[in-house]
């Protein structure tokens, strides 16, 4: 983590919660977002979680590098963003550990995954919805985002337009891990989602190009929750 209670109560501004994608560490994935956190500093203050899963070397799943960790598991100990699966392992513990995050570090204005981050963000957002998390978030962000395969998320996109707060996606054209289509079939089920579409692949884009879409999503979040980040 990137601070303590004591420290959120002196900070202003927006605060988003991230949480890294797949086979990534928090520490991995802030670095990995340097320049986001450059390009967006005079509007965010970015907290950083680990997932609670630890991924076995010899394990076979989707994500950059081996080790590291996971919100869930499709299979064993692997995980496929594609293949529907009746197999769920993991994800009440990541809930509690995104939970405990906004009890000791919180409370948090968004929330910010990449890829199956994205996805487990896209659920935290459905439960928030349904009453089924003590989490208050007040908007998203989803870079290469996805619907879960798992049945045991069924549930949670029964209904489109369940997600109420405003959401921001950020699609990769070129992105073969996560394709367009795939990232793109999640945005029903939110009732007002933004779409930052890059030419790019499985990444987080910074470039001149993609920046002023950020910034007017997080200036309106801004606008929309004056005084928002202190501890209430």
């Amino acid at each position: 983590m990137a601070a303590t209670a004591e420290q959120w109560q002196q900070r202003s501004g927006e605060d988003s919660e991230g949480t890294a994608e797949l086979m990534q560490d928090a520490a991995a994935f802030k670095s990995k977002l340097g320049g986001f956190r450059k390009a967006t500093k005079a509007l965010l203050d970015l907290v950083f979680i680990d997932a609670p899963h630890l991924i076995e070397k010899d394990a076979h799943g989707e994500g950059d590098n081996e080790g590291g960790r996971a919100w869930w598991f499709s299979g064993e100990k692997t995980f496929s963003s594609k293949e529907y699966t009746d197999t769920c392992r993991g994800f009440d513990q990541s809930v509690q550990a995104v939970e405990q995050a906004w009890k000791l570090l919180g409370p948090f204005d968004g929330i910010l995954g990449f890829s199956q981050g994205a996805a487990m963000t896209s659920m935290v957002l459905a439960m928030q919805s349904l009453d089924q998390t003590e989490c208050s978030f007040k908007f998203g962000v989803l870079v290469a985002g996805f619907r879960s395969r798992s049945s045991a998320h069924d549930h949670l996109f029964a209904k489109e337009g369940l997600v109420k707060v405003p959401t921001l996606h950020v699609v990769g054209e070129g992105d073969l891990i996560i394709p367009k289509a795939q990232a793109t079939e999640i945005l029903p089920f939110f009732m007002s989602p933004s779409v930052l579409y890059h030419p790019g692949g499985h990444f987080l884009p910074t470039n001149a190009e993609t920046k002023p879409g950020y910034l007017a999503f997080f200036r309106k979040m801004s606008g929309m929750h004056s005084g928002a980040g202190e501890v209430v």
